[in-house]
């Protein structure tokens, strides 16, 4: 079986070769459908290859992080084989650079299209994606599409057309889990891949809010808000979004002299969770 990988991140109809680049079967091709970006079909930030393993990850045993969640990776079709069209730049996705490359796909014979990529909901006559899709099961190829990072609330859908199978995030049966035990013996569940074996778990340490006195960024831990603030030795609360990663936040925490973050969500985030590779001590 030959899957048809369209992803996310960085002309037309370029096939092109990855010299020094260490190659298997399983990925079989890959081109470049860009039209304002000419060159090699390079995944540019990762995308690409996260959503390419996670369609036909081949099997990897010992897969962990820092030690922790330790066992076997695959994919979830781990005999196929891979070809790669890429669509996007850091600009964004060309209606006529997916038609394009949804089409050559169908000429080239894969099984499968798997597209990680998306817009809001329109009808379908305006969907490029979805007339494409359409037109590729004509041909018994199986469409799979993300679902989009929207939500919680009505019409978030991406990808909805009923010829389409369009995937949502799911859950698993495991938590990465760290906890922060307050003073007054309360205990908070949260999740963090970074939980080193030298943090001492029987030590209290004080918790500052920065965002107490009504700064906003300080709130957020954007970078250099905590300049100023007395963090030192302390677990910094800080807010989730702003348009600040996760990671950049406990960069600020850490840069700062904190000694570790609780990540607070936000109302639409409701309980959910993720477990970062975080740079110090972090529980969401």
């Amino acid at each position: 079986m030959k899957i048809c990988l369209l992803h996310l991140r960085s002309g037309r109809g370029n096939a092109s070769s990855s010299p020094g680049t260490t190659c298997n079967n399983k990925l079989i091709g890959a081109r470049n459908f860009v039209s304002d970006l000419p060159g090699p079909p390079v995944n540019d930030e990762g995308h690409g290859t996260h959503t390419a393993s996670t369609a036909a990850g081949n099997f990897v045993q010992g897969a962990n992080v820092f030690g922790m969640a330790n066992g076997t990776a695959v994919g979830m079709a781990p005999r196929a084989h891979l070809a790669i069209y890429k669509v996007c730049s850091i600009e964004g996705c060309a209606d006529a650079d997916i038609l394009a490359a949804m089409d050559a796909a169908v000429d080239d014979g894969v099984d499968v299209l798997s597209l990680s990529l998306g817009g809001g909901s329109i009808e379908f006559f305006q969907d490029g994606i979805a007339i494409s899709a359409f037109a590729a099961i004509q041909k018994g190829i199986f469409v799979s599409c993300s679902a989009g990072n929207f939500g919680p609330f009505s019409a978030s859908l991406s990808n909805e057309a009923p010829w389409i199978l369009t995937v949502g995030a799911g859950t698993i049966d495991r938590n990465i889990v760290a906890t922060g035990a307050l003073g007054n013996t309360d205990e908070y569940d949260g999740e963090s891949l970074f939980q080193p074996s030298d943090f001492p778990s029987d030590k209290y340490f004080p918790l500052v809010d920065p965002g107490a006195g009504g700064n906003e960024t300080a709130a957020l831990c954007g970078p250099g808000s905590l300049d100023n603030i007395d963090v030192k030795g302390k677990i910094v609360l800080c807010a989730r979004g702003g348009g600040i990663a996760q990671i950049t936040k406990g960069q600020t925490v850490k840069d700062a002299g904190g000694a570790g973050m609780i990540l607070m969500n936000a109302e639409p985030d409701g309980y959910s969770t993720i477990a970062d590779a975080h740079v110090l001590p972090q529980l969401m």
